[in-house]
């Protein structure tokens, strides 16, 4: 109660969340993810809505570019601008502020999920993807399929359920759809009394 937080006083705190495959990954700095978490302190209502990765932006210097190439791009000129970078984009795009800003990568949300002893979600539909990348710098690809239902996944599972983009008809839609879903589990799990109440995790 002693502190306020950026965008309090107008009843408004918005969150940038970017996912980046992290080192070890082709294009490492590229934002797999990127979603705005908007919560009004009022009424503790939090809404978030899914950038579209391939999203076309102006990005000075470089013209006409997808805008999960912000990050990158700012970091290959000066390492640590690219969140900056990716928040005045948002805000020039949505003319709303960016109070703050996280970036995870696929290592750190793996270990997220699992130090929390995995997160449970339902799966709405059946799915499997031939398509999915193995991360080993040659591109091989091999499968992964959900199966419609409650599943309770590892950090590994989710991270498979987050990325894959070729297993249902609405490919990056879906994708996003169950990014939102991973966030409220992950969310549910952080509030639940078995962990919110263990001071270590």
């Amino acid at each position: 109660p002693d502190k306020s937080l950026n965008g309090e006083d107008g009843d408004r705190i918005n969150v940038l969340l970017l996912g980046v495959g992290g080192e070890g990954h082709e294009g490492p700095e590229l934002t797999d993810t990127m979603i705005v978490a908007s919560y009004k302190p009022s009424t503790s209502e939090v809404g978030m809505i899914s950038i579209p990765r391939d999203l076309t932006v102006n990005i000075s210097g470089y013209g006409y570019r997808k805008i999960n190439a912000v990050n990158a791009l700012a970091e290959t000129e000066e390492s640590g601008s690219g969140l900056d970078a990716a928040a005045n984009t948002i805000e020039e795009i949505f003319g709303q502020s960016v109070d703050y800003t996280i970036k995870v990568d696929f290592g750190g949300f793996e270990e997220i999920v699992d130090d929390l002893g995995g997160i449970d979600v339902y799966v709405d539909q059946s799915f499997e993807d031939f398509t999915y990348p193995v991360d080993d710098g040659e591109g091989n690809v091999r499968t992964v399929s959900f199966t419609a239902g409650w599943t309770h996944m590892t950090g590994e599972t989710a991270l498979q359920f987050a990325r894959s983009r070729h297993g249902s008809a609405r490919g990056d839609f879906d994708r996003t759809e169950r990014q939102r879903q991973l966030i409220m589990a992950l969310k549910s799990k952080v509030l639940s009394a078995g962990t919110f109440t263990n001071p270590v995790k």
